[in-house]
């Protein structure tokens, strides 16, 4: 049974540079109904990701030009597509690294194909019951209205920049996101060019919209913190 997603059926991202289990892989979801890009390096895997926006990537980890979980991690930050890693090493300290970095999910070479194909639809069916907003204690971030939502009732309206890096933030709460990391954000959303000093000053004006905390000194509220040599963070205090 095919998984589909909204209008049309769900579309996948395979990044392997094992030709042999690449070709394997994409036939079998292909006669499964999907709709498979392919891409070999992370190089390739970053302008597919960008170009076709997939429902779901299925990522080796090692790629012949660099770590599929690091280039997944970057890209993810501002596009919210299922994330199944694909690698021979089947230690279990390694698989949690994986999780950790964004991972829905983790399938070892051998791969056996019926269950990557039920792993696949388990990820899928997931994804699509994601809500719409994300929830930071009582506050809740609207993520079709890119506003912000105080216990009170006071909204805060966001610039796509500036929501963009709140969502990312929102993605890693209480860890630090690098400034790199939300210079691609950033990057992504603009025709301009951008710098480090862009993330400084979109970040300042994030925290002036935050709503006040009056009436609401005994909750948590988000606050955006500097992580010196770093990036950002955001944490409910």
């Amino acid at each position: 049974m095919t998984f589909v997603t909204g209008d049309g059926v769900a579309s996948i991202l395979l990044v392997e540079d094992a030709v042999e289990l690449r070709v394997l892989i994409r036939t079998y979801l292909e006669q499964c109904g999907y709709r498979v890009y392919v891409a070999v390096t992370v190089a390739e895997m970053e302008v597919q990701w960008r170009l076709m926006a997939p429902d779901l990537v299925l990522c080796d980890i090692q790629l012949p030009d660099g770590d599929g979980r690091e280039a997944a991690q970057r890209l993810r930050v501002h596009d919210q597509a299922a994330l199944i890693f694909v690698t021979s090493c089947s230690d279990m300290a390694y698989r949690i690294q994986a999780l950790d970095d964004g991972g829905d999910d983790y399938v070892t070479k051998p791969v056996d194909l019926r269950e990557l194909a039920a792993r696949v639809r388990s990820v899928l069916r997931r994804r699509a019951l994601r809500p719409t907003s994300i929830v930071l204690g009582n506050w809740r971030l609207e993520v079709i209205r890119k506003q912000l939502c105080s216990p009170s009732g006071a909204t805060a309206s966001f610039t796509s920049g500036e929501f963009g890096l709140l969502l990312a933030l929102a993605s890693s709460i209480g860890h630090a996101v690098t400034r790199n990391i939300l210079l691609d954000v950033i990057s992504q959303r603009s025709e301009r060019e951008v710098t480090e000093r862009t993330v400084d000053t979109l970040m300042a004006r994030i925290r002036r919209k935050i709503p006040p905390a009056a009436g609401l000194m005994d909750l948590p509220r988000p606050v955006i913190n500097t992580v010196r040599g770093n990036g950002y963070r955001l944490d409910m205090l």
